[in-house]
């Protein structure tokens, strides 16, 4: 075998990121259930062939979509929070994430999980690194590691709650996260309100 041949076999990066990307939509439009290859192919557009070209088989493709899902909305999101240096600033920029993560799919995320233990697993592990990420940032506007960790793990339940309920308000949510915030600031005394 040439090295042309060797190339030529190796599916590309952005072709799994394709097909990737396309089943967070399955996921999203048709939940867990709905998450089937020939769905997934039909999104991107391309045969089962091409989908077997770019992943060896089912279980090796769904084992890469919920890393994918992982490091596309928690590890790089956290990343990007990381950035920001002022801890007010801060928590406002975890506000404005948790405001644009794809609920839809992390709802189906979070039923598949049921099912599959190797999903649940990295589900959890999001949810702890998440948790740990907020906690750490009320931390350094508290000093109280306690406070900190009822505020993180209260902010998860508002998140989880939303994603899984059957009444959804985007606007309630926001102000829900807002009025965290705000009582943090008055907690720490950083506010003029009494």
């Amino acid at each position: 075998m040439t090295s042309t041949d060797k190339k030529a076999s190796t599916p590309s990066h952005s072709a799994q990121v394709r097909y990737l990307d396309a089943g967070l939509r399955v996921l999203a439009d048709r939940g867990h259930a709905g998450l089937k290859l020939a769905t997934v192919c039909e999104v991107v557009g391309a045969t089962t062939g091409s989908f077997y070209h770019a992943f060896p088989n089912w279980p090796a493709y769904t084992a890469a979509l919920i890393r994918h899902w992982r490091e596309q909305e928690s590890r790089r999101p956290i990343a990007e929070a990381r950035t920001v240096t002022d801890p007010v600033r801060r928590l406002q920029f975890l506000t404005d994430i948790a405001m644009r993560l794809p609920h839809d799919t992390e709802a189906a995320i979070r039923v598949w999980a049921e099912h599959d233990p190797d999903v649940r697993a990295v589900q959890v592990d999001a949810d702890a690194e998440r948790r740990r990420f907020i906690s750490d940032t009320y931390l350094e506007v508290l000093g109280d590691r306690t406070d900190a960790d009822r505020y993180a793990t209260a902010a998860m339940y508002l998140l989880v709650g939303y994603e899984n309920g059957s009444h959804r308000s985007r606007e309630t949510l926001a102000w829900a996260f807002q009025t965290f915030i705000d009582k943090t600031l008055r907690d720490a005394g950083l506010t003029d309100d009494s």
